[in-house]
């Protein structure tokens, strides 16, 4: 078990007194103390600052055998430090470690930080603060990460393939991708106004819009002051993401997109799509959050209307939603009398009591409304 600890104390040689940190816990050995894991130990501080830094903001992992990644999406980097035109710009960066949790430099681990280099200032990447949000596409082909405070905070999401096991394999891709697009970085691109946080959640998968092209969803919690959900795919001989689709918040300030998750909830082959919501809030019905339900029609999102799932007054419920798969392998009865894989959600409100975790189950007609299990 992988755990984030954003506030975590430095490391001696980091100069700093909070940068976060990095857990592995055995959970074979639940008597056994979480071991830190030891990688982002140093800093130069004429170049870079790691107080509050929040590593491990982000955790993710390809599975058994694959790599981790884990970002700082407060990490400064520094220039003409203790001069009058000392500048910082909070542009955050990742590591890629692997399976042993150590960086090995033929495995592409190490830092990936795309925004280091490019043009500063909050209008362009100064302060683009990548890391809040990233991720491994479920074919390995991919890292996506989500970078929301790049130009003035419209945001980019970008997908890049550096994996050598690839190239030795004969497969090879021009990305890498970015909303904006990476050879241009024109703002205007952007599908969301400034200040929408495009970036701020991430999934994928094949099986959204196609069958047979990968497309990259990303949450915009503060898009046109409600929130908003795209849709992005590869624009093809360009090192772009475009605009397939966008779903919009109802409800003014309510965080939508703040937590997405791609699912085949009724086990059809096309994957549905599931957003948190957690500000939503409903004074007559006593609501406090809210998660959307999309139904894939076969790749046609145009018309499609979600299903509410409501959590109670002020629990946050759908600070975060999550796919964890068939978590029981029990399935159910499906066409042609075959068992249906039971896909299930994990939806989080911290605020409900002292917290819980919802679990619900898809089905042949969709979500099932009522949650299978509360953790408490």
């Amino acid at each position: 078990l992988l755990v984030g600890a954003p506030r975590e104390k430095a490391f001696p040689a980091q100069q700093a007194n909070r940068t976060g940190g990095l857990y592995s816990c055995d959970i074979a050995s639940p008597n056994t103390n979480c071991m830190r894991v030891k990688f982002d130990e140093e800093t130069d501080p004429k170049m870079e600052s790691k107080e509050d830094q929040w590593m491990g903001v982000t955790v993710q992992s390809q599975g058994p055998g694959g790599n981790v990644v884990t970002c700082a999406h407060r990490y400064e980097k520094r220039q003409y430090v203790n001069t009058v035109q000392e500048t910082r710009d909070i542009i955050g960066r990742c590591y890629v470690l692997s399976q042993d949790l150590t960086i090995k430099d033929d495995m592409d681990n190490g830092v990936w930080s795309f925004c280091d280099g490019r043009l500063r200032g909050h209008e362009k990447f100064g302060s683009c603060q990548q890391g809040v949000a990233a991720t491994f596409t479920r074919d390995y082909h991919y890292i996506v990460f989500g970078a929301p405070g790049t130009y003035n905070w419209k945001g980019v999401v970008r997908a890049e393939q550096k994996n050598q096991t690839f190239y030795d394999l004969g497969i090879f891709d021009d990305g890498p991708y970015e909303v904006g697009d990476e050879s241009r970085q024109d703002k205007n691109l952007v599908p969301v106004p400034a200040n929408s946080y495009l970036g701020f959640s991430l999934d994928s998968g094949k099986g959204i819009v196609s069958q047979d092209e990968m497309t990259f969803v990303s949450g915009a919690p503060r898009a046109n002051h409600s929130g908003a959900v795209v849709l992005l795919k590869k624009e093809k001989n360009q090192r772009a993401l475009s605009l397939e689709h966008m779903f919009e918040g109802e409800g003014l300030a309510s965080s939508f997109g703040y937590d997405v998750a791609v699912v085949d909830l009724n086990s059809d082959g096309w994957q549905d799509i599931v957003v948190g919501a957690p500000q939503y809030f409903d004074r007559s019905g006593d609501i406090g959050g809210a998660v959307y339900v999309y139904m894939n029609r076969q790749g046609q999102w145009a018309g499609v209307k979600p299903l509410r799932l409501n959590g109670t007054a002020d629990s946050m419920f759908g600070l975060a939603v999550e796919n964890v798969g068939d978590i029981n392998q029990d399935g159910y009865p499906g066409k042609w009398k075959t068992m249906a894989i039971k896909m299930y959600i994990a939806v989080g409100a911290p605020y409900d009591g002292f917290g819980k975790v919802y679990i619900y189950h898809g089905s042949e007609n969709g979500i099932n409304t009522k949650p299978a299990q509360v953790m408490k």
